[in-house]
């Protein structure tokens, strides 16, 4: 059962909080940053992952604050029923236990049956992406693969396909890799125009097995092998995964080629699992395992160290600081290594859908922040667009850069420039540029009435995330981090990160629509006069 926790954060630490804000309004960031050994007050790190806050706006009394609100809420009971597999998951009374993927060494705490499934769905995946990565079907060596086309749309999708592209190595003997998510069949047609059927094979990823968007897919790539190669040669080539099997199976995929997921694993945190069954035969079995192993150092350092020098809670209480006492709105992330630039759009997903909730555990409205609008792009190309909003822009924005220090490649110049781009924002938009150094700048003849829009308020905080590497070890600790930050963010909200009922809706309302929008379709108001638009134009 799991036991009772704090369903509001704490009035008396959040006034203390917005008190130490206030003083700090008053101290520049330069000040700050000029403060004796404080690079090494706010930043920490584990096993080649560093994070660097000393460019927040926040001093000691603030972070322990801060520290004191996380104990406050419970953090560290949370973390352990989170590791106890307690039905933390409170609206669907289930575990999000999927920290067991990562680590055998938690399967004790899964009931035996349970503990079997996954060991054994974790060993067929695994067999399965060996054949597939030596470019052949599992049990018909004589049936060449050189094309994977993966098939799922959230978090059936978003982490397989950031590990697939950050990890790969360019092995040209390995499967290329494919990805088709959202229902629109152009990316699908284009694809298929240009790939062999009897060299390509299929991987569905559904946890319920009832998602359109990758049924219609499913059946339209089953379709497209069976018309080339006949029903039996077609169902070699189609793998699933998902936590129904027998749905697979109405769709001719044998149980041979299906892999189960757990209910209780989210999509949003199912990289781990036999999700991942096509990144792994293009990266190779042994580079996913090291990234299991990467996560699950991060899960060891999570539950061993001390709040305050605990990554994921320093990240958590970075963001509620600046969700909840600074006021903002949005939080961005710009990697600065294009092997990442998936990320921001894996971090959307993992907080958005985890933590954009509304009603606390008590089950009432919450009457502050929650979930950040998450954004980003590749830190270099995103200079030369959103990055002049986030310098002169009237809100501040709260960032993350992430960077990779030593590179795959030998070209250290342009290393060197990436890591000094990465850099010179970070101090950009903490120190700014006042009207006396843009004088000095541009000269005493610079046009006075133009100075102003030369200036550059700074005080604008950034976090700075570094890898040693980009090694599949080092990425999976950066996506467990990221993980148990929105688990810690939650805790404090007093919200559930583990259901996303707001996803239903529009789904259930979508097939009425869909009836509707036919030329003899149902009346739907609100929607007539629209529906009657679509109805004439659609086969124009």
């Amino acid at each position: 059962m799991v036991r009772t926790l704090v369903t509001r954060m704490n009035p008396e630490i959040i006034a203390l909080l917005q008190k130490s804000n206030n003083r700090l309004r008053t101290i520049p960031s330069h000040e700050l940053l000029a403060r004796a050994g404080r690079f090494a007050r706010f930043s920490r790190g584990v096993e080649g992952l560093l994070l660097d806050h000393s460019r927040l706006h926040i001093d000691e009394e603030s972070l322990g604050l801060l520290i004191r609100l996380a104990r406050d809420s419970g953090v560290e009971a949370a973390r352990g029923q989170l590791f106890d597999a307690a039905p933390v998951n409170w609206t669907e009374r289930r575990p999000a236990f999927h920290m067991v993927l990562r680590d055998p060494s938690l399967l004790a705490r899964l009931p035996a049956d349970e503990a079997a499934a996954v060991t054994s769905s974790q060993k067929r995946m695994l067999a399965i992406a060996d054949a597939l990565h030596a470019g052949r079907l599992p049990g018909a060596p004589e049936a060449p693969v050189r094309h994977i086309v993966h098939v799922g749309i959230g978090g059936s999708l978003l982490g397989p396909r950031l590990i697939a592209e950050a990890l790969d190595t360019g092995n040209p003997t390995a499967p290329q890799l494919y990805f088709l998510g959202s229902v629109d069949a152009h990316e699908r047609e284009s694809l298929l125009s240009r790939l062999d059927p009897s060299e390509t094979a299929v991987v569905l990823v559904s946890k319920s097995f009832s998602t359109v968007d990758a049924l219609m897919h499913g059946r339209a790539l089953q379709a497209w092998l069976q018309r080339a190669l006949g029903a039996g040669p077609a169902r070699q080539r189609m793998f699933a995964v998902t936590s129904e099997p027998e749905r697979a199976g109405t769709l001719g995929i044998v149980p041979e080629q299906t892999l189960q997921l757990p209910r209780w694993v989210g999509g949003r945190y199912s990289v781990w699992s036999a999700v991942s069954l096509s990144a792994a035969a293009r990266i190779g079995s042994e580079a996913f395992r090291e990234f299991q192993q990467g996560a699950a150092c991060m899960d060891r350092h999570f539950q061993e160290a001390d709040l305050a020098d605990n990554l994921p809670v320093l990240s958590a209480v970075a963001s509620v600081w600046h969700r909840n006492i600074c006021g903002f709105g949005a939080w961005g992330v710009f990697p600065y290594d294009l092997r990442l630039r998936l990320l921001p759009a894996y971090l959307q997903q993992l907080i958005m859908e985890s933590n954009g909730k509304s009603i606390g555990r008590d089950g009432q409205r919450l009457s502050y922040g929650t979930a950040p609008v998450v954004f980003g792009d590749c830190g270099t190309d995103a200079q030369h667009s959103v990055f002049q909003a986030l310098h002169q822009g009237v809100e501040p924005v709260p960032i993350s850069l992430v960077g990779i220090i030593r590179p795959a490649h030998g070209d250290e110049e342009a290393q060197y420039e990436l890591l000094a781009n990465l850099l010179a924002q970070a101090t950009a938009l903490a120190e700014g540029r006042t009207a006396e150094q843009a004088r000095a700048q541009f000269g005493p003849q610079a046009d006075p009435e133009l100075l102003a829009h030369r200036t550059f308020n700074g005080d604008r905080p950034s976090e700075i995330v570094l890898l040693d590497e980009l090694t599949p070890a080092n990425l999976g600790q950066l996506m467990a981090m990221y993980e148990h930050r929105v688990f810690v963010e939650s805790v404090i909200w007093g919200i559930n990160a583990f259901d996303q009922w707001g996803v239903e809706l529009g789904k259930s309302l979508a097939p009425g629509i869909r009836e509707a929008l036919h030329p003899q379709g149902p009346s739907l108001p609100g929607l007539d006069d629209l529906l009657a638009y679509i109805r004439e134009r659609i086969k124009a």
